[in-house]
């Protein structure tokens, strides 16, 4: 993949459709948008904006909540699904492209140092490590 091609998947997930679609698919229920721009720390606007375009999609289905039809549901469909499940093949399709590429040396120093990484950054901020 080019460095063009990386950077454009970077900015289609940055526009929160990944994120969303990843966050209701781990969640297995529905959400409404105020708990995705919480739980995502997006605003509500570009929430809102994500889901227009996700639903416009068919990825994800908006419903007035049956409790309280002040509130919107949003549930992922299985074409939302489909999506993140082959996000995530592409993803692990590419990190072994790189670990393989590394070695068996480089890989696991990485991961040893990753560790060591996420260790020092958790004591010296332990509030936004957790």
């Amino acid at each position: 993949m080019s460095r063009g091609k990386v950077m454009d998947e970077y900015n289609r997930s940055g526009k929160g459709e990944i994120f969303i679609l990843k966050y209701l698919y781990m969640k297995e229920s529905p959400a409404s948008p105020s708990e995705l721009s919480e739980a995502l720390n997006s605003s509500t606007a570009r929430i809102s904006a994500a889901l227009g375009t996700l639903e416009k999609k068919g990825q994800i289905h908006r419903e007035i909540d049956t409790t309280n039809r002040r509130f919107v549901l949003v549930t992922i469909t299985e074409d939302g699904r489909e999506r993140i499940r082959a996000n995530i093949d592409r993803m692990r399709s590419h990190l072994i492209q790189v670990f393989t590429e590394m070695g068996e040396e480089d890989a696991r120093e990485f991961v040893r140092l990753s560790k060591r990484f996420f260790e020092v950054a958790q004591r010296s901020r332990p509030d936004i490590c957790e």
